[in-house]
């Protein structure tokens, strides 16, 4: 009998330290994700992109490179397979397609609620921007399921995958069902930025378009 209590004594023991090394591990992720929205200035990073439609079908496949420097300016540059440009100065979004040479300019306010990076853009505690909902980890990234409190980002939540890094993966989903995927690599956080990256002059002759 003495030996049974032991051994129940043991599994409870092992049990209560699994649990608290669990908790600990939650409570670490928690923490970088915050660290993340809120001292985090600057990040650069390639990325991949993938669309797909409320069927699961893929539209659009592409990559490119990324540029963020809080709060409100990003450059987010499609590379493959067109060229493409979105450019945000802090009060204005510029788009640029350069097979059209054509550039369209919008305010921010507008814009950032149909661009993924838009909902990376402000520093802000992370519960003050989204519920916050922690996912089962892959084993190389800790996961979150993230809705925005704002209901006017075209944007219904995001699913964000952070290790010591910083964020490496998102799956968006729209009011349309559609799903867009983007994984990033070579992340950098808190790199030095050419302030001109943010900056954006309309090619001579290029078509401008105010929306």
């Amino acid at each position: 009998m003495r030996k049974k209590l032991k051994l129940m004594a043991f599994v409870f023991v092992v049990l209560t330290g699994l649990a608290q090394t669990t908790q600990s591990a939650s409570n670490e992720a928690l923490a970088r994700l915050n660290d993340y929205f809120t001292k985090v200035t600057t990040m650069q990073a390639n990325f991949a992109q993938e669309v797909r439609d409320d069927k699961g079908k893929l539209r659009q496949s592409s990559q490119g490179k990324v540029s963020l420097h809080r709060p409100g300016r990003f450059r987010w540059e499609y590379t493959k397979p067109d060229k493409h440009l979105i450019v945000a100065d802090g009060g204005s979004v510029w788009i640029y397609d350069e097979d059209l040479d054509q550039v369209t300019v919008k305010s921010m306010k507008k814009t950032l609620a149909s661009a993924p990076v838009g909902l990376l853009l402000n520093k802000q505690p992370v519960n003050k921007q989204f519920q916050v909902q922690q996912m089962k980890s892959n084993g190389r990234l800790d996961w979150f399921h993230l809705v925005p409190h704002k209901k006017d980002s075209d944007f219904v939540s995001i699913d964000v995958g952070i290790d010591q890094v910083g964020i490496q993966e998102m799956v968006l989903q729209d009011k349309f069902g559609q799903e867009t995927s983007i994984h990033m690599t070579g992340v950098q956080i808190d790199p030095k930025i050419n302030p001109q990256q943010f900056k954006f002059t309309p090619p001579a002759g290029a078509d401008i378009i105010k929306g």
